[in-house]
């Protein structure tokens, strides 16, 4: 009985994430209580801790539909007693656009997920040329950040980065005197760091180019009542800006201030095996 309710928890989702999930369920009442006991602020400690759980919960998309487990911890906290049903639907009403917001990027990208794989994984196998690839990879992780939600971006190119990570170790381990600290692999990791490096830049420059970029941009646009067109102008100024210096930063090597002065590290030349043909 035990067994069939724990698999059936939350899907398909690793034994890690419902064990993560569980233990966030088992923790929030212990915490509260121990808060109380020592005479702190017990509602506003566990607010931001419950805040960083619903982080989480968005981070692991791709594991598990994030509203299962948010909705677990949401309702947790009513039972709790850190609010009750008339600020819930005080904050519904104040929020809703951004709850809806949230609710279609998630879900979107959520089914987009394979598709999203499949760009990324392209792109990497078919560029050789390294500037060209990080190039690529800021302004695909930058376009799809400005329509869709930024850590579930990043999350998809953690996964792209993993799957390269493991199907390379496989091959590599098959030869005669193979070494994690060998050459190859070391330059092979520090590409694939290098990359998600890129592709964390481009959901910066991506989540603060418009309105639906981030929730806190529609926030911002509905106080200063702004247009889709009139945010992107507003903050044009700032945008362009960074990405002069991430670009500078990125991409260039003597002309580079920060390389100039040692500030930063070269980009990271194409590994010698993926050069290689199939």
């Amino acid at each position: 009985m035990i067994n069939s309710i724990y698999t059936n928890f939350l899907g398909a989702a690793p034994n890690w994430y419902k064990n993560t999930i569980i233990s966030f369920l088992i923790a929030n009442p212990i915490i509260l209580i121990v808060l109380k006991l020592m005479g702190l602020p017990a509602g506003f400690i566990l607010g931001w801790i419950i805040l960083i759980q619903f982080i989480f919960t968005l981070a692991m998309a791709l594991k598990c539909y994030p509203l299962q487990p948010g909705g677990l911890i949401a309702i947790e906290s009513v039972i709790m007693g850190l609010t009750d049903t008339k600020q819930i639907y005080y904050e519904v009403d104040a929020n809703l656009k951004v709850i809806l917001l949230l609710v279609f990027m998630v879900a979107g990208i959520y089914f987009m997920k394979d598709f999203l794989l499949f760009i990324f994984t392209k792109l990497l196998i078919s560029i050789k040329n390294k500037r060209t690839l990080s190039l690529l990879f800021v302004f695909s992780a930058a376009f799809l950040s400005a329509f869709l939600d930024a850590l579930t971006v990043m999350a998809v190119l953690i996964a792209v980065a993993v799957g390269f990570y493991h199907v390379y170790k496989n091959v590599a381990e098959k030869e005669v005197g193979f070494s994690e600290d060998s050459a190859d692999f070391t330059i092979f990791k520090g590409f694939l760091r290098n990359l998600l490096m890129h592709g964390a830049v481009g959901t910066a420059l991506g989540g603060v180019s418009t309105t639906v970029g981030e929730p806190q941009n529609l926030l911002i646009a509905s106080v200063a009542d702004w247009s889709f067109v009139e945010f992107f102008q507003d903050v044009s100024l700032f945008f362009f800006q960074y990405l002069f210096v991430a670009i500078n930063l990125l991409f260039t090597r003597k002309l580079s201030l920060f390389s100039r002065y040692s500030i930063a590290r070269p980009i990271r030349q194409f590994p010698l095996i993926l050069k290689k043909e199939p």
